[in-house]
């Protein structure tokens, strides 16, 4: 039986996209069998293919089954809401990469070794693409992932090229053996930067999570975005070796994600753009965790552990807020209760699982890291300002009341109910006085802005677009002067800025050629198969 679920939960949502492109519960029936893995089968269950591809290992560590069993639930969610809400031509392209999506996704998480993590990763998220895309005008903020998702993926590839030439493996026991080089340790947080959002590889999600529809966004910030937590779980040497100075530096990057989120979400308009700098600001939370557990080997293990409680946690409540905010768009009466409850527990409040996740994380810290500890009761306050900005965005629903749909109603019903149930079930209620002051606190200040400006608006100086600076830069950097080019460089006149001079001259068509295409993709293989010799 083990060998057959493994296979199941891999290859379920792949096999069944000839069927979903036309209905859609076929969404439905491919995460059944990652859903009955995770709870079937025992911590520790592997599977070896040694004949596909260049050997293929798949199993269940105890993280990567809490993880797997929370992402099928979110994925289980969104596809039954998917079915209620998604219409139209296109929906069928949007049912096919969402299966897609989904198969990556369960095969990073089943991976045992790192090319079946890369193969999942890669398909996950490029499939990722169609779903942001989905609308007719997300198609900047499209792109703008599919180049950042590139970007990290050949850096995770030529990462992985490295580990594997001086380990002599490909097995995730091999590749954490020993210190990984600076060049490859460098690679790997720039590849997993990219999809946890650290400052300055965020530009991609708040233009992205907005722009993809509601069921989208959610596996995205529900499911997706824990490959970045588990790929630095994997890949990093976490209880193994001593990186004092590169653990120091990831926490530093961390706390820096962690508060800027907030701070740069403060100054949104939009709901689902809030919720988009509120994951930067949660997975800044577990990049310096997983930073301390770089540098202090000895406490790698309970570190471990709660991350994962961590970005479980997080996984259920971020899927659940973006679902409701798709019912609440359409004037499902109920969903503002829901969508507080699911606010409160990221924001740590008593009795919700964000106080059980973080309770954990804090028992986790050696106490000599007193500032951290400190550091994240200060992000607790912060987390709950950014959530009554949320909640006061969303206060009104946008349109008028209907019927509520039935199976998409029920998804997400059972989607807070487990999220309700998420400390009885992690063995703890995280009942302490410090969430509690922390939510006081933050309610309090939230309460004291709202009264401080009756306009209820932000003043205009205060204003930042999704993308923040990295935005600004490239919006600077298009209206620029058109540049002048001597004789057969110029192919056209009248241009104003250098944003129309370069729209004129889209190198894309001519990248798509398969010519042009063979050459990059070989000239870069054999650039990654000199980086293996050794140069």
């Amino acid at each position: 039986m083990t060998a057959t679920l493994l296979l199941l939960a891999w290859l379920t949502p792949w096999l069944a996209v000839p069927w979903g492109r036309h209905r859609g519960w076929p969404l439905l029936a491919a995460a059944l069998p990652a859903l009955a893995a995770a709870q079937l089968l025992p911590a520790g269950a592997t599977l070896d293919l040694p004949w596909l591809l260049l050997g293929v290992s798949l199993g269940l560590d105890a993280g990567g089954r809490i993880l797997l069993l929370t992402g099928t639930l979110v994925w289980l969610a969104a596809a039954a809401i998917a079915r209620d809400t998604l219409s139209g031509p296109r929906a069928g392209r949007f049912r096919t990469f969402f299966l897609l999506a989904m198969g990556g996704n369960f095969l990073l998480l089943l991976a045992q070794d790192a090319l079946s993590f890369y193969l999942g990763y890669a398909v996950m998220g490029l499939s990722a693409y169609g779903l942001v895309a989905h609308r007719p005008g997300a198609r900047r903020a499209a792109r703008v992932y599919l180049a950042w998702t590139l970007a990290g993926e050949v850096a995770l590839f030529t990462a992985l090229v490295l580990l594997a030439a001086g380990a002599g493996g490909f097995d995730f026991a091999t590749l954490r053996s020993g210190a990984p080089g600076p060049f490859a340790l460098a690679l790997l947080l720039l590849a997993f930067g990219i999809k946890l959002a650290a400052p300055g590889l965020h530009h991609w999600m708040p233009l992205a999570y907005p722009a993809a529809p509601a069921v989208g966004a959610a596996v995205l910030a529900g499911a997706m975005i824990n490959a970045g937590v588990l790929g630095l779980l994997r890949f990093l040497p976490l209880g193994e070796a001593t990186l004092a100075g590169w653990g120091t530096a990831l926490v530093g990057i961390g706390l820096t994600a962690a508060f800027y989120g907030v701070a740069a979400g403060l100054l949104q308009r939009r709901p689902g753009v809030v919720l988009a700098y509120s994951s930067m600001s949660q997975m800044g939370v577990l990049t310096a965790a997983l930073g301390l557990a770089l540098a202090e080997p000895a406490a790698a293990a309970p570190l471990t552990a709660a991350v994962t409680l961590y970005a479980a946690h997080h996984g259920l409540a971020k899927g659940g807020l973006f679902l409701g905010l798709e019912l609440r768009r359409r004037g499902v009466p109920w969903t503002l209760p829901g969508l507080a409850l699911l606010a409160l527990a990221l924001a740590g409040a008593p009795l919700t699982s964000g106080a059980a996740a973080k309770a954990a994380l804090k028992a986790a810290l050696p106490p000599e890291w007193t500032g951290l500890a400190l550091a994240l009761a200060l992000g607790s306050v912060a987390t709950t300002l950014l959530m009554a900005r949320f909640l006061w965005l969303v206060r009104r629903p946008q349109a008028a009341r209907r019927t509520a749909p039935p199976l998409a109603c029920s998804a997400w019903a059972a989607l807070l109910g487990l999220v309700a149930l998420f400390p009885l079930l992690a063995g703890t209620w995280g009942v302490s006085l410090s969430a509690a002051g922390g939510l006081a606190l933050g309610l309090a200040l939230a309460a004291l802005a709202l009264w401080a400006s009756p306009g209820r608006s932000l003043p205009l100086a205060l204003r930042l677009p999704p993308g923040d600076f990295p935005e600004l830069a490239l919006r600077a950097l298009v209206r620029l002067p058109a540049p002048r080019l001597p004789g057969p460089l110029i192919t056209g006149t009248g241009f104003r800025t250098a944003g129309e001079w370069l729209a004129a001259r889209d190198p894309e068509p001519g990248l798509r050629r398969w010519p042009v295409a063979g050459t990059l993709w070989l000239a870069l293989g054999g650039l990654l198969l000199w980086l293996a010799a050794g140069g």
